[in-house]
């Protein structure tokens, strides 16, 4: 897990087409100067929105699905965690899963969702000791590597606390020590995650959900074969919802009933980064929520990169997610007016809550955006001479480079991440200048004609 590196071009399928960088929320971490469109990986926040969008399968996520196996069959030790969106990704099987799992030689399996009860106390906690005018949430590791490199800015206002994942870890790191020195194999929905192990120093394998699927359809195994197998650590309760958008606020509503009135959910990459753009403003007027509740994927967690629901609807994803919180919430008879059974319930979140375990700092990354180069007005002027745009009436905007405007177009070019020849109004352009050349050509080859034949005629006339 070196190097921020989530994704492999497939050199034999990528056609050049520009979608990749059409839905890219930074725009400049594709490099389409040649023909094969490749990342660049320090620009590069991992949101996976190009391999949703790549329907020639170039873009492949890095998933250490392989290495695991490798693990697993030379007898190492290892324990697995589950991600929430586990419920809407294995409907009514996820249980199963961990039957399969365990027929692997997994020694344990976790549920990230107990993770997640106790980063929202994480959060809580952070609220009422420091008082801090804004807390963003960071279970999503696209923004927080977003806000890194583009938004430094905002790093102190990013929760000052570990992902479910981290703190899942932690806590099986500091209350299993059976199990301390295992190895950790993440089943997960997002590509990004793998940064985040190599960034808090936790974590061994990313293992997406999609990558599992995809094996169990190819060596034709069925979940339904195998024995369904509770977690090894104590249940979670509405925190199950977390792969949902607006999961951590759900939960929290347990806690400090009317903090949703206080926060905003927010999510989907055409929205939450520009919201992000505008955040610091909005601070500086007082305007903010206390908590903002963010996801980059529409979908939530359910929906994530790491999955092969991105298509799907959120209601099929959200039902079995439901299904499982209500299950969750009977089993510990936590409902709303149960007041003497969420009491029991925050005091098992307690019981694995320890001051300090959790806390999470950030790196400012924006040095990595020093590679582009803004160009000068003089400068802009000969990048736009060499797409052909002569005049205002010449800057479309039509995006159809894949770039939002003609000037971010020019920044990428001038920055050799693109060249003019990608430009609609350029080909537009050649095309006419060859179509001009070669009408030209057929007028003197017409007119060449004529003469010779005119010669030709005069020749017989004078035989």
């Amino acid at each position: 897990m070196k190097n921020n590196i989530f994704f492999t071009i497939d050199k034999e399928k990528c056609v050049n087409c520009h979608q990749c960088i059409a839905v890219c929320s930074t725009k400049f971490a594709n490099n389409g100067i040649n023909e094969i469109i490749e990342v660049v990986n320090d620009l590069c926040i991992g949101c996976g929105e190009c391999v949703k969008a790549c329907s020639h399968d170039a873009r492949i996520p890095i998933d250490d699905f392989d290495s695991a196996m490798t693990a697993l069959q030379q007898k190492e030790k290892v324990i697995a965690i589950i991600a929430p969106a586990v419920a809407s990704n294995f409907p009514n099987q996820y249980l199963n899963l961990n039957g399969w799992l365990k027929s692997l030689g997994i020694e344990a399996i976790f549920d990230v969702s107990f993770g997640a009860e106790l980063t929202v106390k994480s959060y809580l906690e952070h609220i009422q000791k420091n008082k801090p005018k804004l807390v963003i949430a960071q279970p999503c590791p696209a923004i927080v590597r977003y806000i890194q490199i583009y938004k430094p800015e905002l790093i102190p206002y990013l929760a000052p606390a570990d992902s479910p994942m981290v703190h899942t870890m932690k806590m099986i790191k500091r209350f299993y020590s059976k199990y301390k020195d295992h190895k950790l194999l993440v089943v997960s929905p997002c590509v990004a995650k793998r940064v985040e192990f190599e960034e808090t120093g936790i974590g061994d394998f990313n293992v997406t959900m999609s990558k599992i699927q995809n094996h169990l359809n190819d060596n034709k195994i069925s979940l339904e074969d195998f024995q369904k197998v509770e977690f090894d650590n104590d249940p979670a309760e509405r925190a199950v919802l977390f792969s949902s958008p607006g999961g951590l606020l759900e939960t929290a509503e347990r806690k400090v009933p009317g903090i949703r009135y206080q926060s905003r959910k927010i999510e989907g990459p055409h929205t939450i980064y520009k919201y992000l753009e505008k955040l610091e403003k909005q601070l500086e007027k007082g305007m903010t929520p206390l908590l903002i509740d963010c996801l980059n994927c529409e979908l939530g967690c359910n929906g994530g990169t790491g999955t092969n629901c991105y298509d799907k609807s959120p209601d099929e994803l959200e039902y079995y997610v439901n299904q499982r919180s209500i299950e969750a919430q009977n089993k510990q008879k936590t409902t709303e007016n149960n007041k003497i059974t969420t009491v029991q319930y925050e005091q098992l979140v307690d019981k694995y809550w320890e001051e300090g375990l959790y806390d999470r700092t950030y790196e400012d990354l924006s040095s990595n955006t020093s590679i582009i180069k803004i160009p000068t007005e003089d400068e802009l002027q000969n990048i736009y001479t060499l797409m052909d745009k002569h005049k205002k009436e010449d800057h479309k905007n039509c995006s159809s480079c894949g770039y939002d405007s003609c000037e971010i177009m020019a920044v990428a070019i001038f920055n050799n991440l693109n060249k003019a020849e990608n430009c609609h109004h350029y080909l537009h352009e050649e095309l006419n200048t060859k179509t001009v050349e070669a009408n030209n050509q057929k007028d003197e080859i017409i007119k060449d004609s004529e003469a010779i034949l005119s010669l030709i005629y005069k020749i017989r006339q004078s035989i």
